[in-house]
């Protein structure tokens, strides 16, 4: 039986669709990855230790290479330095996989900005705090936490002690949690994004110069119930330069955990943090900010836009919040504000 016309039309239209979406596929199609190095502290793997793992990437290393850490807790120091970029870090789940360490600082974090953010950041006593520090470009980690474990008994005299430290560009994180007390997470400088992630701490617990959005995240204060007329605060950001991008956006998710939370402190006065269609428990303090180093306000960015819960109350925020119209709040929650494309190029979950 011959086909018709209308059927011959049919099909050739059908091939076309399957064309164009196998080119839409193709073109948008995540980078694979090349090889896969296994850890396993109790010797089944090709390294026992993550840190030798990352030593063996190669310097200048183009091609996205998996390191994949078996269920286990790793008591170790891990630095990926800037010549090893394209590292996808993976464990077994966050509960069940984790980086620890309790080391701690006395002082601030300012040297790190020394140079307008590109100096030695290995100067400061925070930098050397940190459990687990990626400084190259093009990371991914997923299913794996980070913890500093300084602070987790005796939190009346707190230091720095860093779980966490992202300084390099193109930086995401999936299902991963950061576990502290002061300066948990240091969300150093460069445009990260993280997704469905747990941040817990007390003081500073989300604090950097970074760009970044934390999409559908919780952060949690462990602020102990015999502190509770200090709070603590959630964020503390800021920018290196007038022009220079920079915030904190905080979509989804939830604040929950115990004692008493200022949103954020200003780091300085470009400091910008916004939470957006956020849950938040009642421990949020009434004022929400504190200018801290920013005699004037005139320029700092908080905002809460669309948040509910009990302590998403503004009555009695400080007369200096911003508020955003929609636009500006489009131009914060909208992916674009710190991906223009690398998300897409990265491994596929």
């Amino acid at each position: 039986m011959q086909p018709s016309r209308r059927h011959l039309l049919l099909l050739l239209l059908l091939l076309l669709l399957l064309g164009v979406a196998s080119f839409i596929t193709t073109s948008s199609a995540s980078s694979p990855v090349s090889r896969t190095f296994t850890v396993d502290q109790r010797g089944g793997g090709d390294f026992r230790s993550v840190q030798s793992a990352v030593n063996f990437v190669p310097d200048g290393n183009r091609e996205w290479i998996r390191i994949h850490v078996k269920a286990g807790s790793y008591k170790e120091k891990v630095t990926i330095p800037s010549e090893k970029p394209y590292i996808l870090l993976e464990g077994d789940g966050s509960r069940n996989t984790d980086i620890t360490f309790d080391a701690h600082a006395h002082t601030g974090i300012d040297e790190l900005v020394t140079g307008g953010g590109s100096g030695n950041v290995s100067n400061s006593p925070t930098f050397y705090s940190a459990t687990f520090i990626v400084l190259a470009d093009n990371f991914v980690a997923r299913n794996i936490a980070f913890k500093n474990t300084y602070n987790a008994r005796d939190k009346s005299k707190p230091d720095q002690a860093v779980a966490a430290l992202v300084g390099g560009d193109r930086s995401a994180f999936y299902d991963c949690a950061f576990h502290g007390f002061q300066d948990t997470l240091c969300d150093f400088v460069g445009r990260h994004y993280f997704r469905r992630c747990l941040i817990s701490g007390g003081v500073d617990f989300v604090s950097g110069y970074g760009q970044s959005i934390y999409d559908g995240c919780t952060l949690e204060s462990n602020m102990p119930p015999s502190m509770r007329r200090q709070p603590g605060w959630v964020t503390a950001h800021a920018r290196l330069a007038a022009g220079s991008p920079g915030g904190f956006v905080v979509k989804g998710g939830s604040l929950r955990g115990s004692g008493r939370q200022y949103l954020g402190r200003a780091w300085n006065p470009l400091a910008t943090v916004v939470f957006y269609r956020m849950s938040m428990a009642d421990i949020v303090v009434p004022q929400g900010w504190q200018a801290w180093h920013s005699p004037d306000v005139s320029s700092i960015t908080f905002a809460e836009v669309e948040c509910e819960g009990r302590g998403a109350n503004k009555t009695g925020r400080v007369a200096w919040e911003k508020q955003l119209d929609e636009e500006q709040v489009h131009k914060f929650v909208d992916i674009t504000f710190i991906d223009d494309g690398w998300l897409s190029k990265q491994p596929s979950l």
